[in-house]
């Protein structure tokens, strides 16, 4: 059985950060022993990073779930948490990261990052900032500060990783054509090869080093008439081919019809993506070794696309050397892979943000979203006296307690803001 994957799914929650310290160092002559409350240690994130090492996503199929380290607390001394060691998710060159929106009836997929080359990473969850210890409230008319802010919860959400394989060359025909049996001869790979349809179950990827240079190629797990539609392995290794600068097209030259053969396969092709059936293709003929001189006469009086044709048999390695050079030619004259990975989303900085909130009336109060107003509720507990006293101020500050007042707030009236609610007061 393959143990290959190039889809998978899985939640992603990071870590959150640590509660900042309440803490009075015992010094003679400090008021109160003066606040020492260090900061909460910062939440570890996720982060999805491409190795060129790997070719697929099977090490995530056993997981559900990642969860990383949270933040420590603050200590006395004003000893700061330790920080999360970040969660790296080591995944194939060619990954693409999709969030997923289950908001709606249906749930939707967006595509958030493409990782094409190895090093490109993403981060999937941010962990959660560490609250500060109350020695960071301390002023000369405010010495003892009895409160500390709390830490952020980390980020989490669903994300779905795809496979798209990026390589110079793609192997593709119909099953037994011979691929898996070229790329074991050309190339440093070792495919798994069986005298059945179907012996390849999933992509292998190889690497042919000749003239001083080098380009990878792409082993496609052979296609059936009807793949387009998912017959057979279907589209689940179709999209590995949209990657490839050039597909060698292996025909099985002892079939009953290769030519048939040979239009079923790019007739998928182009019910698939219509832009594969133009890419630039090698066609070659395979299994010299097991045909009449008569057979192999009449196959050159047929017509496999607009190029030249080459004859060959892998298992003997009869015109591979021939077969090399002349991908090699067909390469210099392609434009190489584009190497630039892509992050499509997108941060928004509004002018003064920390100003910015909107006022609703909600379930018989009223609710406040505004990015900054929303975190500082995050980072206070509401069962601190003191904390929840300086919140209230801030707010005051920024003229949430007014607005709420102008859109008709009136004391005891329920106040939501992001997870938590209040009473409203004013000050």
């Amino acid at each position: 059985m393959s143990n290959f994957a190039d889809e998978v799914s899985f939640h992603v929650k990071a870590g959150d950060g640590g509660n900042g310290s309440i803490n009075f160092r015992q010094e003679k002559y400090v008021p109160k022993g003066g606040p020492d409350g260090g900061d909460g240690g910062n939440g570890a994130s996720i982060i999805v990073r491409a190795d060129h090492n790997l070719n697929t996503l099977s090490e995530f199929v056993r997981h559900k779930s990642f969860k990383a380290d949270d933040g420590a607390p603050g200590r006395g001394q004003k000893s700061s948490g330790k920080n999360g060691v970040d969660l790296i998710l080591a995944v194939p060159v060619g990954t693409q990261v999709f969030e997923v929106d289950d908001t709606g009836e249906t749930p939707r997929e967006f595509l958030v990052a493409d990782l094409v080359k190895s090093g490109d990473q993403f981060m999937v969850a941010k962990g959660g900032a560490g609250g500060y210890g109350n020695h960071r409230f301390a002023r000369p008319n405010f010495q003892t500060p009895k409160f500390a802010e709390l830490g952020e919860p980390g980020e989490e959400g669903d994300i779905v990783l795809k496979l798209k394989l990026v390589a110079d060359v793609g192997l593709i025909g119909l099953p037994n054509a011979g691929k898996s049996t070229l790329l074991s001869v050309i190339t440093n790979a070792k495919p798994k090869i069986a005298e059945y349809a179907f012996t390849t179950l999933s992509p292998n990827l190889g690497i042919v080093k000749a003239n001083d240079t080098s380009f990878v190629v792409a082993d496609i797990p052979g296609l059936i008439e009807g793949a387009s539609a998912g017959k057979g392995l279907g589209v689940q290794f179709l999209r590995h081919i949209e990657r490839t600068r050039l597909l060698v097209h292996m025909v099985d030259g002892a079939s009953a019809d290769p030519l048939k053969d040979f239009k079923v396969v790019n007739q998928e092709l182009k019910q698939f993506n219509p832009e594969l059936a133009v890419r630039p293709q090698v066609v070659v003929i395979n299994k010299l070794d097991a045909i009449s001189e008569e057979k192999l006469a009449e196959l050159k009086k047929l017509k496999f696309g607009t190029g030249k044709v080459l004859y060959i048999a892998a298992a003997t390695h009869q015109g591979v050397v021939e077969l090399i050079q002349a991908i090699l030619v067909a390469l210099s004259k392609l434009p190489k892979i584009e190497a630039t990975s892509k992050a499509f989303k997108v941060f928004t900085v509004a002018d003064l943000p920390f100003m910015r909130f909107d006022i609703s009336e909600e379930d018989g109060g009223f609710r406040v979203t505004g990015p900054r107003q929303e975190k500082l509720a995050i980072r206070t507990d509401f069962e601190n006296e003191q904390g929840f006293t300086r919140m209230l101020q801030v707010f005051n500050r920024m003229g949430v307690l007014a607005a709420l007042k102008k859109a008709g707030a009136q004391m005891g009236d329920i106040v939501k803001i992001g997870s938590k609610e209040f009473e409203f007061t004013e000050i």
